[in-house]
């Protein structure tokens, strides 16, 4: 089932779409007064869905930048559908789904983008370690990215040992997040609206937990040849990922490599994009830093962290 929408200048579609064997929810969304500049996939974090994202995606269109979002393996309405809620079967198939997302939004000629926040922050950065060698993707924004857990969430080592077996036999073993809602933001309208969402969820399986935990741990590792340009955002005192592991990924990349890192001060919430009170106008900062780099793919102007 398609469906059609056009409002304030956007044009939306919403769509269930066969990849790799699997039904995902897309939305789509598109200017409808010039072609676009850019394209982009969005790529959720964990336990949420895709159209939370959506004010910032029709931000992006009114920009000129297309956007396609889609709810995961195990999330959203896809989650719904399939049956396997919070779990993402594999993270080789969560990237081989995102390679699939962005052929579906991407223009000829037109230079193609990721944003993600949180769980979809590391699979977006995971997904240009591995997989964009020959430079499709122009560049990456990660938000809040899960390379490590927040301090309050952190695992000891025995538990790390544990996991690992678990995983290896009972990957979709149910599991809490650990995540306080109220540690998400203090927009009370946006928390409203995640608590009375049924496509939102307080767990995920132990197999989609040990992706991102490990999965976050080696790219902090192999951060020096990563090589895709990237603006990563981060809140001090987000509780929920942890701001001192993309201080360290980000330390480690080459000093060559077009990269910023946006160190929000003074803030302890994780959904940053949600928060009122940033002296920083994300949507437009987001839009700029993309559209800066366009034409301009071979770049290596190298930002300071703030």
């Amino acid at each position: 089932m398609t469906t059609d929408t056009t409002l304030a200048t956007v044009e939306e579609t919403t769509e269930w779409v066969s990849e790799n064997g699997h039904e995902f929810y897309t939305h789509l969304y598109k200017s409808t007064v010039q072609p676009p500049k850019a394209t982009v996939t969005f790529v959720h974090g964990l336990s949420e869905h895709t159209d939370r994202y959506e004010d910032l995606a029709r931000y992006f269109a009114r920009a000129g930048i297309q956007v396609i979002g889609f709810d995961q393996r195990g999330f959203g309405r896809t989650g719904q559908k399939d049956g396997k809620l919070g779990h993402n079967q594999g993270i080789q198939n969560v990237l081989d789904d995102l390679a699939a997302m962005n052929k579906r939004v991407s223009v000829d000629g037109v230079p193609h983008f990721l944003f993600g926040h949180s769980m979809g922050g590391f699979i977006s950065l995971k997904f240009c370690s591995e997989r964009n060698k020959d430079g499709h993707v122009k560049g990456v924004v990660s938000s809040a990215p899960a390379l490590r857990p927040g301090k309050t969430t952190q695992p000891p080592k025995i538990v790390e040992i544990i996991l690992k077996q678990i995983v290896k036999v009972a990957p979709s073993i149910k599991k809490e997040s650990g995540i306080d809602v109220e540690h998400l933001t203090d927009n009370q309208a946006e928390l409203d609206k995640f608590n009375a969402s049924p496509l939102n969820l307080s767990y995920c399986s132990l197999g989609t937990m040990a992706d991102i935990y490990f999965g976050g741990l080696k790219l902090i590792k192999e951060a020096g040849s990563f090589s895709t340009p990237v603006y990563l955002i981060h809140a001090d005192g987000d509780m929920a990922t942890d701001c001192e592991g993309t201080q360290e990924f980000f330390g480690k990349l080459s000093q060559d490599l077009d990269k910023h890192f946006e160190h929000v001060k003074g803030c302890k919430y994780h959904e940053i994009h949600f928060q009122e009170d940033l002296d920083i106008d994300l949507p437009k900062t987001y839009t700029q830093w993309i559209l800066q780099r366009i034409g301009n793919s071979t770049q290596s102007t190298v930002d300071t962290a703030n």
